[in-house]
């Protein structure tokens, strides 16, 4: 659940929350105006409610990961032919795949190559049998003649030549993925024992750049608090240098010095140890905890690799420990690097202009703020800062008219030359920049009167400012993916997305939905937007085949009778007897994501939270909202309730299931459970133990209930801790900060009415076990009954993690047995994978 800390602090780098809680009703019921079943007629009803093992079988037939592929043509990855106006794509048959050319100016389609004569070519050269639609490639690259193909299949790597229909294979040989490759090609960079090597590409040569290095001292070590110390550790698996980006043309690389030495061990304990040994193994974490004044130290560092020499980079003191090693722009004649950084909870956030040559690095744009200021509309994304030519100016984004929006600066005065965008609505991304003819185009959300405003839209803008054009029309979320940080696409293996814009063609690729309408994919025309032709209408018909029903997607009141929020209502899809349904909220309610699922996609297969369209398949009515308190709204919105945003969220919860319920009769709010995993497991711990009154049922999964004895990172969001001496630092062990006190779940254990089990696994570097320990001392110490799932050797995701068929099961059969009040079937055994 880590906001900062994953990466030197850098805020936009958060690891992924999932969800996994569950909370009920335990208290009166919500006045919601329904005639509620006599109290005779409510035990009737949960008596003949019998679930057995036929349904949860047919609940996991609707889990996201069963279906995966059921759905085809979801969108298309285009490969551009750079000397023609064309591109080529993959898509789904019948069976198998196929390959289609696209003439862009005509929008004809027709076959990229001899499917069947490939398929001969291929059984040939691999002694197997392949079929003209199961060629089983992957990595696939055409030069523009389409007359040369290579790629990846069984093992092999294969060239083909698709005039004479020949194929040739030779051993795969997979790259080295310790290496860091320069833009050029001219260079490798390696971090071995603790110091940096350069290589070179030609000759293989290694040079020694760095020769101090240390463990916990380390050039290039991935540091402890990445929250994946403990798998890497034991798959041995190797990383580029930690943080290293080389420049442009190869010259500089910049990369951070950590420093550990001084950061407290927490502990991780292998009680059953996969490797089938007896005694228990130790890991020893290195991680900072709020107030710690020993804390984590990067230091970037600018190495020629030419000359090897080496010098720091050097920024004001409050933006050292936030400045992030990876350059978001270069100026390549001029010898300069941009990098962004923000002081402690984000209250400032800056630009530097960076002197390759001595390190120096010049203040160019700076912002402030008395909540905080985010440098784009999404956390994960990367920061909405590019700079323009080579290095004269900078699009720059800021909040500071309360909405999202662009600016250009001049990036080597500093001066604001004009104000790119403005209104009552929100820039989400940049997807193209059109340097040429001066032109961005983004998406935005909100500008359309009377549309959804989570809905991404295509526009068009002038860099220089001036009219914005919408480019997609459709009432629907038009679903252009945004470029993953640069971090995250480093520890994650994330590749940046397919360019789908391109101005010099005159075209862009769009695809769009709704929750209930499945994606659609054409053509477009970059000048007005107009459809040049449709290149997929997506197949949901063996999605629909397994018994899933697409949700609903409605617009409801706040917490506070005024602001719309969003919520989607998945319906019972098992009638119970009296045709009344428990409710359950599927939650997350982090600060940093939406949840609610805005299109096609995320609705049958979104995993945060997961699991819906199973609970509404065992007759329980389901809710997931994005209440106030997330992003990609205005900052009112987004600020609301800081810093108990949870508080306001979970209000706004009940608010949206009782307007709901006003709709769907069927919905039992006398009933009511939460679930969630990660930030959704803090959402869920809370709910049941701030409004005991409307929550009966909880699970709650690898939540934060302290934000203290964890990992800093949270201030963004909580506030920076603020001890008795007026410093965000700890003096004695025991000294905590008042002003969280109110953001402390344990401090609700009292409260507990209902039914709550807590789910952990103990290899969670993200959150910690102590954090459900602390909560079950809290929950002893009042004397309140609760249940509790361990998962031996559980990290924090779905991927040999806590999050997994087991846990699914048992939180199915929490509610069943809670909320239903019968027993579940025994002769069952639900898996998460395919």
């Amino acid at each position: 659940m880590n906001p900062q800390q994953l990466i030197l602090n850098s805020p936009a780098l958060m690891v992924v929350m999932l969800v996994i809680g569950a909370c009920s009703n335990a208290g009166a019921p919500a006045a919601t105006g329904l005639v509620e079943p006599s109290p005779s007629e409510h035990d009737r009803t949960l008596a003949e409610a019998n679930i057995d093992s036929t349904d949860y079988q047919a609940a996991e037939r609707l889990l996201e990961t069963k279906l995966i592929g059921l759905v085809k043509n979801i969108t298309v990855t285009p490969n551009w032919l750079e000397r023609r106006s064309a591109f080529w794509y993959k898509r789904e048959a019948d069976e198998g795949h196929e390959y289609v050319l696209v003439d862009v100016t005509s929008g004809e389609k027709s076959p990229l190559f001899n499917h069947e004569a490939l398929a001969g070519a291929l059984s040939g050269v691999l002694e197997l049998a392949v079929t003209a639609t199961q060629l089983g490639l992957s990595k696939e690259s055409l030069n523009d003649n389409i007359d040369n193909l290579t790629a990846e299949t069984q093992g092999k790597s294969v060239t083909c030549d698709l005039t004479a229909m020949s194929c040739s294979a030779e051993e795969l040989r997979a790259p080295d993925p310790s290496l860091l490759n320069s833009p050029g090609r001219s260079f490798s960079a390696k971090s071995h024992e603790n110091n940096l090597y350069l290589v070179d590409t030609a000759t293989g040569e290694e040079r020694q750049l760095t020769s101090d290095g240390e463990h916990y001292y380390s050039w290039g070590k991935l540091p402890d608090s990445s929250l994946i110390t403990i798998p890497n550790k034991k798959s041995g698996r190797k990383m580029p240098p930690f943080g290293a980006s080389f420049s442009p043309d190869d010259r500089y690389l910049i990369a951070p010095r950590i420093d550990e030495r001084k950061v407290a061990v927490n502990p991780f304990v292998e009680w059953v140890p996969t490797d089938g040994s007896m005694r228990p193994v130790m890991h020893q974490i290195r991680t900072t905890f709020a107030g710690d004044r020993d804390r984590l130290v990067a230091d970037n560092f600018i190495f020629d690799t030419l000359s090897g020499k080496a010098v720091p980079i050097l920024v004001p003191e409050e933006y050292r420990a936030g400045l992030g090693a990876t350059p978001l722009g270069w100026s390549v004649e001029r010898g300069q690097a941009f990098m962004v950084a923000g002081t402690l909870g984000l209250k400032k956030s800056a630009l530097f202009r960076v002197d390759l040559a001595t390190g120096q690095g010049e203040m160019i744009v700076e912002e402030s703020s008395d909540i905080r200021v985010e440098a784009n509309s999404y956390m994960y994304n990367r920061p909405t800062i590019w700079i323009i030519g080579d290095g004269e100016e900078v699009i720059w984004y800021s909040d500071r008219s309360g909405w999202g929006h662009l600016y250009l600066y001049d990036a080597q005065t500093g001066e604001l030359k004009t104000t790119i965008t403005s209104g009552a609505w929100l820039v989400q991304d940049i997807h193209r920049i059109d340097e040429e003819n001066r032109n961005i185009y983004f998406t935005g959300g909100g500008r359309e009167a009377g549309r959804d405003p989570y809905f991404r839209h295509l526009y068009r803008v002038p860099i220089d400012g001036g009219e914005v054009t919408l480019l997609t029309v459709e009432n629907a979320d038009h679903h252009f993916a945004p470029v993953p940080s640069p971090q995250f696409a480093m520890l994650f293996g994330l590749a940046p997305p397919q360019p789908v814009i391109r101005p010099d063609l005159g075209v862009l690729i769009d695809t769009w939905s709704t929750v209930d309408r499945p994606p659609v994919t054409v053509l477009r025309s970059t000048v007005d937007g107009s459809i040049v032709a449709q290149l997929e209408a997506a197949d949901a018909s063996a999605l629909f085949e397994t018994g899933w029903t697409a949700p609903v997607r409605h617009a409801v009141k706040a917490a506070d009778g005024e602001t719309d929020i969003y919520t989607v209502y998945w319906a019972p899809q098992r009638e119970l007897p009296g045709g009344k349904h428990p409710v359950i909220d599927s939650a997350y309610g982090g600060p940093q994501v939406i949840v609610a699922p805005r299109n096609f996609v995320d609705a049958f297969s979104g995993r945060n939270p997961y699991g819906q369209a199973a609970q509404a398949r065992l007759g329980f009515a389901v809710v997931t909202t994005d209440g106030r308190g997330t992003p990609l709204r205005s900052n009112a919105f987004r600020d609301a309730g800081y810093t108990e945003f949870t508080q306001v969220g979970i209000d706004d919860h009940i608010a949206a299931i009782e307007h709901l319920a006003d709709k769907y009769p069927a919905m039992d709010t006398s009933r009511v459970g939460i679930h969630g995993w990660s930030w959704g497991g803090t959402f869920s711990g809370q709910a049941i133990l701030s409004r005991p009154e409307f929550f009966d049922v909880a699970v709650t999964g690898a939540g934060v209930y302290d934000y203290i004895p964890l990992y800093p990172g949270f201030e963004f969001a909580a506030g920076i801790p603020e001890y008795a001496d007026g410093s965000p630092y700890r003096g004695e062990p025991t000294d905590y900060p008042a002003n969280y006190e109110k953001l402390d779940i344990t401090r609700m254990a009292g409260n507990l009415k209902g039914k709550m089990m807590i789910v952990y696994g103990d290899a969670d570097e993200n959150v910690p076990q102590s954090q459900a320990f602390r909560l079950v001392d809290a929950l002893i110490r009042a004397n309140k009954p609760y249940d509790l799932l361990y998962i031996p050797n559980g990290t924090h995701g779905t991927s040999g993690g806590a999050l997994n068929g087991y846990t699914m099961q048992r939180r199915l059969d929490y509610f069943v047995e809670h909320l239903l009040g019968v027993e579940p079937p025994a002769d069952v055994i639900i898996s998460y994978g395919q």
